[in-house]
């Protein structure tokens, strides 16, 4: 898909205080159900939240989030979001994916109330992959809606998403828990939410099966090698429900609660004892 965007890379946002607390959203297709479970959580605790950093699913969560951050208002919203919502699929789309990207643009732009990246209440950064360079690069200003499409392209099944001169695809390809961009920000405490259960048994039917079981390699061994150094990881076990689907809404929600609640003493203690919570 191409995006009629400017040829140079758009500026890094510049905040003014370092922030607190950075939540790192990891990829993870539908499992981002979860992630909306962890920052209810977060949320009514009173924890801060004062940079959003997104891949794939993360990305598209934590940009709904950073532009209207009570979750309150936006769980019946994802929670009612299927694929056909997002998904304009056609096996005669083009030979570069089945899914243009246009659906999951247009809903996104129904629901934000901003165009652009560095117009979000909290600070936003959408992680995604340079195919042809093999990079990963953050977006941290510029259009939100196709920055966000270009962090969910998972290949085979997208189309990339072409602007800034690059091609884009899904983030998670080499950085499915982009901790390290989040750190370029020095925030004093970061949050890391990691959605992408990896399974040992699999089912192959189809080729859209084996696409995703091989992004669902590549994300693991990225995640494996990259080492995370974040003070703190909120793992929901995501184990058994399909990445492809939205039929588990309710259950992968539930999920995040519960794992973010597990977490949730530690994080206050550490918190507290940093005085960024009273």
């Amino acid at each position: 898909m191409v995006v009629d965007t400017p040829t140079l890379q758009p500026p890094a946002r510049v905040l003014k205080d370092r922030p607190a607390v950075a939540l790192v959203l990891g990829g993870g297709a539908f499992h981002g159900m979860a992630h909306v479970g962890v920052i209810k959580v977060l949320e009514d605790a009173g924890i801060p939240i004062d940079l959003i950093v997104g891949t794939s699913a993360g990305s598209m969560v934590g940009a709904l989030y950073a532009d209207n951050p009570k979750i309150d208002s936006l769980i019946p919203l994802i929670k009612s979001t299927t694929a056909k919502d997002v998904f304009d699929f056609s096996l005669f789309r083009s030979s570069e994916g089945y899914v243009s990207g246009k659906k999951l643009q247009s809903y996104l732009n129904k629901q934000l109330r901003v165009t652009q990246i560095e117009d979000t209440q909290i600070p936003f950064v959408a992680v995604t992959t340079d195919l042809v360079k093999g990079e990963t690069v953050a977006l941290k200003a510029g259009p939100i809606a196709p920055s966000v499409n270009a962090s969910c392209a998972i290949p085979g099944i997208f189309e990339p998403v072409k602007m800034y001169g690059s091609t884009f695809v899904d983030g998670g390809v080499l950085d499915n828990l982009p901790v390290n961009i989040a750190k370029e920000y020095n925030p004093e405490y970061i949050i890391e939410v990691k959605i992408m259960a990896f399974e040992t048994t699999v089912d192959l039917k189809n080729h859209q099966d084996v696409i995703i079981r091989a992004y669902s390699v590549a994300a693991n061994k990225a995640n494996v090698e990259l080492n995370s150094t974040a003070d703190v990881l909120i793992a929901p076990n995501l184990k058994g429900i399909p990445l492809m689907s939205s039929k588990d809404n309710e259950k992968l929600y539930e999920l995040g609660v519960n794992a973010a609640k597990e977490m949730l003493p530690g994080i206050k203690a550490e918190l507290q004892k940093r005085g960024i919570l009273k």
